[in-house]
């Protein structure tokens, strides 16, 4: 059953910046783009290389090693179907972010 974990406290992910953060089940790569966060998984559904340092093109991240190319805002690969990423829901309360896992 999903639940709601607390991952990190607001203030830890300035605008425009990225946080590997360790969770329940997995690393998950949280993103503030200054209009939203998204977490997904840290790691590619390709082969499984880390997304960390993945280009960011809006909502969009791009695995540096092949290239594949996944919305954060539904997981779905827009390079390649079928290659869909985990992402999980955010919620920002009082300060801190919680996920939904």
């Amino acid at each position: 059953m999903a639940k709601w974990e607390k991952l990190l406290q607001e203030s830890e992910i300035p605008v425009g910046t990225r946080k590997v953060v360790p969770a329940a089940t997995m690393d998950l790569l949280v993103f503030n783009t200054g209009k939203r966060f998204y977490a997904c998984a840290n790691e590619c559904p390709h082969l499984g290389e880390p997304l960390e340092t993945g280009e960011l093109q809006g909502h969009v991240i791009r695995c540096t090693a092949h290239g594949y190319k996944m919305d954060l805002s539904d997981g779905h690969c827009v390079t390649e179907a079928g290659l869909d990423l985990p992402v999980f829901p955010i919620e920002v309360r009082e300060g801190w972010i919680f996920v939904k896992l």
